[in-house]
């Protein structure tokens, strides 16, 4: 396909010289709206400035230093938007920022704190609310703290008449059973007037916050519906956890954008692992809804399919990145679809409309668990296509062989745990889970070109050694938890043989794999002669109409670009920090391409050789010097 080069004199036609930026107002195909750009999280543009041909030319054009640390471990994983030239974005100190989109200067800014926000912060993005009559466009806000808010777009102000005095607690009529926090797992999904949210509901501990989805009213700030991610009497799947295993039962939530098909009212919500998640005596059955994806009615809350990936999870493979909305054609006919990656090492597609997998499935017998009284579950679902995308088990013969003392040790920690293939569960005595829950696929999930028909993934093949102790959950029941051990060797690097990263395009109309190479490198395993190992990564890709994908992610420091055809890697960029979340790309009002990432102060993921450097977290952006 030959790249059409986006006329920069065109472009200032259309765009004026003239115009200041301004905020808020409709939304045109240049802009970057949603954490995925649009609410199907395609995380797909039609800008075609860029392309494989000329994208060496891009340079660093502005950076905003937010001035915070990062408060999650993880890193700050934030995506701003991007509306008529005007970029939005949380910080991890607890404000919201309006920045010019081609010049970086900030246009209004807002102190979570001045509203009386206690515990400051948001999650992953913001959300753009392009008003309804003659309300204004609106910045729509889930904090740390469990408050919903809405800010003008164009200033930046509180809208004092939502909630109480600008502020919804989310909280209200949760929280009274049980105390405790109430944290939203995402930004908000917007399906008209409804905001819709899941909370966090953690890991471990019977009782404590409900993840259920929940909607509420933008205009009147009134809760519409909620579904109880755990069932209860007279709803359906009630007794998949047991005779009384669904009561005051926390979880499962979600932690990953929501996804809505704007066409039928839809949304998708991929789902957590249940509580406790290493034992699950006290929840007998498969567990719907945990680690599984639903649709459900926007407006009625209504649950129209769910398919789970993982039937009475052990594994901690709760559905970790926001489901990707695309069409498969197959035998001329369209079937709306959605992609789905999971930890366990998989690319679901599903029908959107049924929730069946397209390319069939089938249960398979895997370990069964060792703890007392663990029920398990005797078999897994295993897609037939596409082929799986990391590694879902590891031999003896796969251990690392970057040197002789590598091997060697990695040869006698493999020797000291248990592996029996896919699913081995977390054992009473030293087992090894791969790929572990730290494996599989990137929360930053799918991303689908129309074009290419192609969707992009990346993935990490890693393993996690580990052995259950005795744990008491939420002071009142005796459990089991899992005690974690690395597998790496004694520089630090995975124990399993390389590729530990990897970017693969699966086309979806066959899903077949077109290609798949490594993500990421250690440069001094490079310059010892040692090929491209690939890294861990966290965060997602984006595609563009140029034919270039762009991706950080990897614990490299390193933001790259790949033909999106063949997935050669033709451009980097290299910071200070890591940059792991998902980037994104907007048209300015002066008609150039803009292509921005983050990357995050402090940030350690994935017991990574050399602690990253401390600083601050910083927007960077870029675009072809003479487009």
């Amino acid at each position: 396909m030959a790249h059409r080069v986006f006329s920069f004199v065109c472009a200032a036609t259309i765009f004026s010289a003239t115009m200041a930026a301004k905020a808020g107002g409709t939304v045109g195909p240049g802009d970057w709206p949603y954490f995925g750009n649009n609410q199907a999280a395609t995380k797909y543009s039609p800008l075609d400035q860029i392309t494989p041909g000329n994208v060496a030319g891009l340079k660093e054009v502005w950076r905003y230093d937010t001035k915070d640390p990062s408060n999650n471990p993880r890193g700050w994983e934030v995506t701003p938007v991007v509306v008529n030239s005007v970029m939005y974005f949380p910080t991890a100190g607890g404000k919201v920022i309006a920045l010019d989109g081609v010049t970086g200067k900030e246009i209004w800014a807002f102190d979570e704190k001045s509203a009386g926000i206690k515990v400051v912060g948001s999650r992953w993005a913001v959300s753009y609310w392009p008003g309804e009559g003659a309300r204004p466009a609106r910045i729509v806000v889930a904090t740390n703290d469990g408050h919903l808010l809405q800010l003008d777009a164009k200033t930046g102000k509180l809208n004092t008449g939502f909630g109480q005095n600008g502020l919804l607690d989310m909280s209200a009529g949760v929280m009274d059973r049980f105390g405790g926090d109430y944290r939203p797992g995402q930004t908000p999904a917007i399906y008209k007037n409804i905001a819709i949210i899941t909370a966090l509901s953690g890991e471990n501990g019977r009782y404590g916050v409900p993840g259920d989805p929940r909607a509420f009213d933008l205009i009147t700030g009134r809760e519409l519906w909620r579904f109880h991610t755990v069932p209860r009497p007279g709803e359906a799947n009630f007794g998949d956890w047991g005779l009384n295993g669904w009561q005051d039962r926390r979880g499962p939530g979600s932690w990953v954008p929501i996804s809505v098909d704007e066409s039928t009212g839809a949304v998708f919500i991929a789902l957590g692992q249940p509580t406790d998640q290493d034992y699950g005596l006290a929840r007998p059955g498969n567990n719907s809804y945990s680690s599984s994806l639903i649709a459900l009615d926007a407006v009625s809350g209504k649950l129209k399919w769910s398919y789970q990936f993982t039937h009475h999870d052990l594994f901690d493979y709760d559905t970790n990145a926001s489901p990707t909305l695309l069409d498969v054609h197959e035998g001329g006919k369209v079937i709306p679809a959605i992609a789905q990656t999971t930890k366990a090492g998989f690319l679901w597609i599903l029908d959107r409309q049924t929730g069946k997998p397209i390319f069939g499935a089938e249960e398979r017998p895997v370990p069964p668990p060792d703890a007392p009284g663990e029920p398990g579950s005797p078999t897994q679902p295993f897609p037939l296509k596409p082929a799986p995308i990391a590694r879902l088990s590891m031999r003896r013969e796969e251990v690392s062989r970057i040197s002789p003392e590598a091997t060697k040790d990695c040869e006698a920690q493999y020797d000291t745990a248990t592996q029996e293939g896919p699913y081995t569960p977390h054992l009473m005595v030293p087992s090894l889970l791969f790929p572990s829950n730290e494996g599989g696929g990137s929360w930053g999930g799918a991303t689908f070109d129309p074009t290419l028909r192609y969707i992009f993934v990346n993935t990490r093949s890693l393993g996690t050694k580990a052995i259950l102790q005795p744990y008491v959950s939420s002071n009142r029941l005796n459990s089991y938890a899992k005690r974690l051990f690395t597998f790496n060797d004694p520089q630090g690097y995975p124990c399993s043989a390389p590729p530990w990263g990897e970017i693969m395009a699966i086309n979806a109309d066959t899903a077949e794999i077109v290609w798949r190479v490594p993500l990421g490198e250690y440069k001094e395993l490079t310059a010892r002669g040692i090929p491209k190992t690939g890294a861990p990564n966290a965060g997602g890709s984006i595609a563009t109409a140029g034919g270039v994908l762009f991706v950080g992610a990897t614990t490299d420091r390193t933001f790259r670009a790949f033909d999106s055809r063949s997935g050669k890697e033709i451009w980097s960029a290299e910071f200070p920090n890591n940059s792991i979340a998902t980037p994104m790309t907007y048209r300015g009002r002066d008609g150039r391409q803009y292509v921005a990432t983050e990357f995050s102060a402090g940030l350690n993921i994935f017991n990574h050789p050399k602690p990253d450097s401390v600083g601050t977290n910083q927007i960077v952006v870029f675009a072809l010097r003479n487009p």
